[in-house]
């Protein structure tokens, strides 16, 4: 933790000397009230009940088909159960069943842009393509940005070996959403069958990024790193997959392969900003408060108003007992980035 410093400035007002103070005041702490033994008995008498209530429907509820399909029996009008019921079927591969579900959905509510879409799916897996199209074309037809029904419709073609209308269909979804990693994926397999080998490698490295960014937002970062790991062997020169490495690695505290990752992203793209100040945290968490510094300082030379970066800045200042030159920062993230400086100032207790 850094240790609180006492920041001093000469020549403030006395508001301003009024704010130096309050910013390294610790705030009161939150009592820890104990709670009543009443109120405890009756959230375990209300639990009980709960309990009790739910018992009798285990037997029912046991699996998601079940569920729904005791929901359907009970609200046969009404669309959702029914929907529902199709997913469940289709997770299950019983593909036939599920589209019983989802065509009853559709009579009920026939604007339904995801029974269309799902039911499309399901023809797919039956090998029903003309069926599939007309069921994804008409979700299209209500949701033109819905980026899955692009997608599976991709697949349809890709699967009829109509590869530049798939090719068509992939690149609207990633037009809508550039981060769908499976529309990556599907992009690069129809330019492999073309034998547009640049383009599909590009498009398959992209989907990989993508897949091993999801996997660092989920906390997975091992599978991350596998995903950047393989595609930086198809590409090699790519900045950014070299510094979502260098973040995977620092989630999991190593540093020091975190550091050779930024650095090399930074070999490929001196004017990387974002590598800059990843690199600069890795040397903070190794005490390298001066390397931490300058790299701080460049991504903002970069990026003037990388808020970011300034509040990186502020905390190896404040680590390193520099109060004034914290506090410096702490006054421009005022101005950048209020949350920010909420966050700095939390630092200073």
């Amino acid at each position: 933790m850094p240790k609180r410093t006492t920041i001093t400035e000469e020549g403030l007002g006395e508001s301003r000397s009024r704010e130096r103070a309050n910013f390294i005041i610790e705030q009161s702490k939150i009592k820890q009230v104990r709670p009543n033994v009443l109120e405890i008995i009756f959230y375990v008498f209300v639990l009980i009940l709960l309990i009790t209530g739910t018992y009798s429907r285990n037997r029912i509820w046991n699996s998601d088909i079940e569920l729904w399909t005791d929901c359907v029996k009970k609200s046969l009008n009404k669309d959702r159960p029914h929907y529902n019921l199709g997913n469940a079927y289709t997770d299950q591969g019983r593909y036939q069943e599920a589209v019983a579900q989802f065509s009853e959905a559709l009579r009920i509510n026939p604007n339904d842009v995801e029974a269309h879409n799902n039911l499309g799916n399901a023809y797919i897996h039956q090998g029903k393509y003309q069926e599939a199209i007309a069921q994804l074309t008409e979700a299209l037809r209500i949701s033109p940005n819905y980026t899955e029904a692009h997608n599976n419709l991709g697949i349809v073609y890709t699967d009829q070996r109509k590869y530049q209308a798939a090719i068509a269909q992939f690149t609207e979804a990633l037009k809508i959403n550039p981060n769908y990693a499976e529309a990556h994926n599907n992009l690069g397999s129809a330019f492999s069958h073309q034998g547009n080998c640049s383009e599909a490698i590009a498009q398959l490295t992209e989907a990989r990024n993508n897949l091993g960014n999801a996997y660092i937002h989920q906390g997975k970062y091992q599978e991350a790193i596998a995903q950047f790991t393989e595609a930086l062997k198809i590409n090699p020169n790519y900045a950014e997959m070299h510094n979502n490495l260098g973040s995977a690695f620092s989630h999991q505290g190593s540093y020091s392969g975190a550091i050779a990752q930024f650095t090399e992203a930074l070999r490929i793209n001196p004017n990387y900003a974002e590598a800059h100040n990843n690199l600069g945290n890795a040397y903070i968490h190794q005490g390298k408060y001066q390397e931490a510094i300058a790299q701080f300082t460049e991504a903002m030379r970069i990026k003037p108003n990388f808020a970011e970066a300034h509040y990186n800045l502020g905390i190896a200042y404040l680590t390193m007992g520099d109060g004034n030159s914290a506090f410096k920062e702490y006054q421009i993230l005022k101005k950048m980035n209020p949350g920010l400086a909420n966050r700095f100032y939390g630092k200073t207790k």
